[in-house]
């Protein structure tokens, strides 16, 4: 059982982005009803009938002139916010500089055929360099599967065991051929490991879609995102307890990568941890439980 406390990514640390900044950019003047434009990373729409504000003070006014809609394109891969994704057609390429020693990535929601995360040191050059496919052939279990069966794709990977370099760039770089590519999150931090993740961890999602039927039985589905669920079983050592407590103590208000099996994306969770439980078993190892909620 793995964690990754995340170090949040800000502006100055984006070094390249072949994300273009699409959107406009806030400049003084008089807006309308329904124009958006942006300031630093975040957009925002006019939601009265004019206004000549700042939208950082216009979001915040009595009664607000702006709405805060969200990060832009080349930003949502920062924003803690699963579901928003970072598109481009083809290829994202994104450089990052954190100016801090990180030894683990993850990304969340993700579309594309592959994604590369090379680490490039001012002094010693490239320290880190791995492709990870994002197909996902565990489906494919018989020539008809392999000739029939719907291609998917896995949309949560890990990086784990970076090396430990506090002035690396850190290049993310997520392949869609001739698709568009989609990032939803990139959390960058350092891991650490609590325990062994047992079999008996389960893992579900909860919909937040609709589904209404009416007094004449049609049902009406409204489509909305999900997030994803874990009841990690964890075996902790005993001697570690009093940690494993104060580790979880200390992000119980940080949204936190939760890893049971690297290998195994249904078991990596961005979010939060609901509780937990630690049974002091035998003087050598004990039990812990950990239940997750992940982030939309």
């Amino acid at each position: 059982m793995i964690i990754v406390q995340p170090v949040p990514v800000t502006s100055p640390m984006v070094t390249a982005s072949n994300v273009a900044i699409t959107e406009t950019l806030w400049t003084a003047g008089t807006y309308t009803l329904g124009q958006e434009r942006y300031v630093g990373t975040r957009l925002y729409k006019v939601i009265v009938a004019s206004t000549t504000a700042n939208p950082t003070v216009g979001v915040t006014a009595t009664p607000p002139s702006w709405q805060d809609i969200g990060a832009i394109n080349r930003f949502k891969m920062f924003d803690q916010v699963v579901n928003t994704q970072t598109t481009r057609t083809g290829l994202i390429d994104v450089s990052i500089l954190p100016g801090t020693i990180i030894n683990a990535l993850a990304m969340f929601d993700l579309n594309g055929v592959s994604t590369t995360i090379t680490m490039t040191d001012p002094i010693e050059g490239v320290v880190f360099n791995e492709t990870k496919s994002l197909q996902d052939n565990t489906i494919i279990i018989d020539w008809y599967s392999y000739f029939f069966e719907s291609i998917t794709t896995v949309s949560d990977v890990v990086f784990l065991g970076l090396p430990a370099y506090g002035g690396a760039t850190t290049r993310i770089q997520v392949n869609a051929g001739a698709g568009t590519a989609a990032i939803g999150e990139v959390v960058i931090g350092k891991q650490r490991n609590l325990g062994v993740s047992n079999f008996g961890t389960s893992v579900s999602i909860l919909d937040y879609s609709r589904k209404e039927t009416d007094q004449f039985g049609n049902t009406v589905v409204e489509t909305r995102p999900f997030s994803k669920r874990a009841d990690f079983d964890v075996t902790v050592e005993t001697g570690a307890v009093a940690a494993v407590q104060k580790a979880l103590a200390d992000i119980r208000t940080t949204p936190t990568v939760f890893i049971g099996d690297e290998d195994r994306a249904e078991t990596i969770v961005y979010g939060f941890y609901r509780g937990f439980n630690i049974v002091i078993s035998t003087p050598s190892i004990s039990d812990c439980s950990i239940e997750v909620e992940g982030l939309i």
